[in-house]
């Protein structure tokens, strides 16, 4: 257990102005709202913060921070004012138990006592869990302080070695053995433990149904627990309706994100999954809220049998996608097994624990079979660069041919429509420059086929 009464490094609380009234114990007639809330402050300095960017009490329960859902602030106040004014009478008393007075009490502390979402959770190598906070830069737990800003724990705390067979076991079925696989995945699993994005790299989990995709995703969802969330796979793909702000807004926080059931034919939101693993900023909003910026914390990781399609296939796509084979489907599906493998959660918590430090030690080492699946992937899902092969001629710089005309060719082949900004930059990027002949717009060194 940690120690509740460890100075925090939040926004220390500031004192009252001078000219405030001083309310002493030794004065307990001046009951006022100012007094109170001095002893307010100094009584749980420790261990209660009010957070304006969140507009919620947060406290502290000897773990982490968590939202005061309770009206325990409010409830201290009303404590402390009553006890105060055991001494008053008549008006006086009535006034100072008033909810009134306890809500003015409780208002004047929040400057006092204030945090901002800039405090919580501010080490991206920290790990909250239920039995203490774990350092991920040597793997050690060792007691919560409240200095730490923990706002979100882990469903368990690790076990001290990765104790965890039946899942050894699971891996090694579904996996076929393979030890680069799966040494890749308890790397991944441990770098989703952190709060940094610097790998921008997704993970999607593709083969047949019943092959332990799903429980792979449930067992780390399970495990992350307060670290870990689940998303529509809507939010990352292609749609005929407008977005709402308010998928990108909970995002804000988790540290691994999940999304699965793909559906057959359907193209990923290419900006949208560009801008999540980009490292950038992120500007979404709650409901009836207003917007807001953040920093992305969170790792994608994607399971289905069929494989979303690319239209715009580059180096960037490449680096930000890891397509991992599930290849063995076991003949007898156990439908109790993420059941069982949970009761593992410390073991497997601290196997992931490990993953972490061999990642930072050796870097994401991504084996041949997940870069050669990864790379069958894009050049089934390069509609550009077949459309190049199959109805155009390159190679000499005399073949010019308009903008326009190449276009409409290309949406004929892909029966899909393509903005022109978009079209002219795949074309540049496969070295193809523009070049204006008279008033027409176009490209040198490459022209369509003849048709026979």
């Amino acid at each position: 257990m940690a120690d509740r009464h460890a100075p925090p490094s939040l926004s220390p609380p500031m004192p009252f102005a001078p000219d405030v009234e001083v309310f002493s114990d030794a004065r307990p007639e001046l009951v006022t709202q100012d007094g109170v809330a001095q002893v307010f402050t100094r009584r749980f300095k420790d261990l209660l913060r009010y957070c304006f960017s969140r507009g919620a009490w947060f406290e502290w329960d000897g773990t982490s921070w968590r939202v005061d859902r309770t009206d325990s602030a409010l409830q201290h106040a009303r404590d402390i004012a009553r006890d105060r004014s055991r001494s008053c009478h008549g008006a006086e008393i009535r006034q100072a138990r008033s909810l009134a007075f306890a809500k003015g009490v409780e208002k004047l502390a929040r400057g006092a006592m204030k945090a901002t979402a800039a405090d919580w959770d501010v080490d991206p190598f920290l790990l909250g869990t239920p039995g203490g906070t774990v350092d991920l830069r040597t793997g050690v737990l060792r007691s919560a302080n409240p200095q730490d800003g923990i706002t979100k724990i882990t469903l368990v705390e690790p076990a001290p070695t990765a104790d965890c067979p039946r899942w050894t076991e699971f891996l090694h079925e579904a996996l076929g053995g393979d030890a680069e696989v799966i040494r890749f995945l308890q790397q991944f699993s441990g770098y989703c433990l952190t709060g940094v994005t610097r790998e921008q790299t997704l993970l999607f989990l593709h083969g047949p149904g019943g092959n332990g995709k799903s429980v792979f995703q449930e067992v780390l969802m399970s495990i992350l627990h307060e670290y870990a969330a689940t998303a529509p796979m809507t939010a990352f793909t292609t749609s005929a309706h407008d977005k709402h702000p308010t998928e990108l807004a909970m995002l804000h926080g988790p540290r691994l994100v999940t999304a699965s059931e793909t559906e057959f034919g359907r193209a990923w939101d290419e900006a949208r999954i560009k801008q999540l693993t980009g490292g950038d900023r992120i500007r979404a909003r709650f409901m009836r809220e207003d917007f807001f910026e953040f920093m992305p914390k969170f790792k994608l990781i994607f399971a289905g049998n069929h494989q979303p399609r690319l239209t715009v296939v580059d180096n960037a796509a490449r680096r930000r996608v890891a397509m991992v084979p599930f290849v063995v489907t076991p003949k007898d599906v156990d439908h109790l097994l993420t059941e069982k493998l949970k009761h593992e959660a410390p073991g497997i918590l601290r196997w992931m624990i490990d993953g972490a430090l061999d990642w930072q030690a050796n870097g994401l080492l991504r084996p041949a079979c997940i870069a050669d699946a990864t790379e069958t992937y894009f050049a089934d899902q390069d509609v550009f660069g077949s459309w190049l092969a199959e109805c155009c001629d390159t190679g000499d710089d005399a073949y010019w041919a308009s903008s326009l005309e190449l276009r409409m060719s290309y949406e004929r082949y892909s029966e899909a429509g393509v903005s022109q900004k978009n079209f002219a930059s795949q074309l540049q990027s496969r070295g193809f420059a523009p070049y204006r002949t008279g008033d027409a717009r176009g490209f040198q060194g490459i022209q369509l086929k003849r048709q026979p």
